[in-house]
């Protein structure tokens, strides 16, 4: 990693360069609108709620940058039991 200097502020390896910054945005972007298509096709498909709700909580956290809230989420539904999607075994 090279040193910061007023010739060279940022690096490529720093992950808070607005360049990095800028890639996850625009990465995120992307993923949520694939997200949104598979849920409204899987919606009129055979996709469980428990798949569809998952794909949701995805979604919203690409779209809020909250990467923390799915595994919260999936404890909670695998701690209430019941019907459990396609990706559950």
């Amino acid at each position: 990693m090279s040193e910061m200097t007023p010739e060279n502020p940022q690096t490529e390896a720093d992950p808070f360069s607005m360049e990095q910054a800028y890639k996850t945005y625009q990465e995120n972007i992307r993923r949520a609108d694939q997200l949104i298509y598979e849920i409204t096709k899987g919606a009129r498909g055979d996709t469980s709620e428990h798949d569809l709700l998952l794909m949701a909580v995805e979604a919203i956290a690409r779209m809020t940058d909250n990467t923390a809230i799915r595994p919260v989420i999936e404890k909670a539904l695998a701690d209430r039991g019941g019907p459990k999607g396609e990706t559950e075994a």
